[in-house]
């Protein structure tokens, strides 16, 4: 995320739906939510705990949403997170940056990450089916939090191991 990439993120996680699926992301989102995951962002790249990237299309212009690996940078495993701008499901983007992060975990990032994990709420089967078709196998459950409304979820749990 840079600071061109604010406006569009206050927009897109401003919307409900979309920020009800995700554990962090609080409802409203404002531009001061935003300018602090800017820093965010900036700080853990530089500590090496996080890879975060705007998903943008092939064709170029405004963003459609964005994607981020989580670990301590002396671990071989992560969780990755994603989101896409609700005017833009449906059209295998985020199974298109999903694959192109693994690719990213397990063959280009120093240290390589051996395990991926990641979560998604059981009342969003779009997100499973994303994660189930880049191969990732659901390994459990667990309960998840939306920061968005407050409400507890059942979550599905991932992961997805280099071979």
């Amino acid at each position: 995320m840079e600071e061109g990439d604010i406006a569009f993120t206050v927009a897109a996680l401003g919307d409900l739906e979309v920020s009800r699926h995700l554990a962090f992301v609080p409802h409203p989102y404002a531009e001061s939510d935003a300018r602090w995951w800017l820093d965010e962002t900036r700080r853990t790249r530089a500590d090496g705990s996080m890879d975060h990237f705007m998903i943008e299309p092939i064709e170029g212009g405004t963003p459609i949403g964005a994607i981020g690996l989580s670990a301590a940078p002396e671990r071989s495993a992560a969780e990755v997170g994603y989101w896409i701008a609700r005017g833009r499901w449906g059209r295998g983007y985020a199974r298109e940056a999903l694959a192109a992060v693994v690719r990213f975990a397990f063959h280009g990032r120093i240290p390589a990450i051996e395990v991926l994990s990641a979560h998604a709420h059981r009342s969003n089967p779009a997100s499973m089916r994303v994660l189930e078709s880049c191969g990732f196998v659901e390994v459990g459950s667990k309960e998840s939090r939306s920061a968005a409304t407050g409400e507890s979820h059942d979550s599905a749990v991932f992961e997805l191991r280099r071979g």
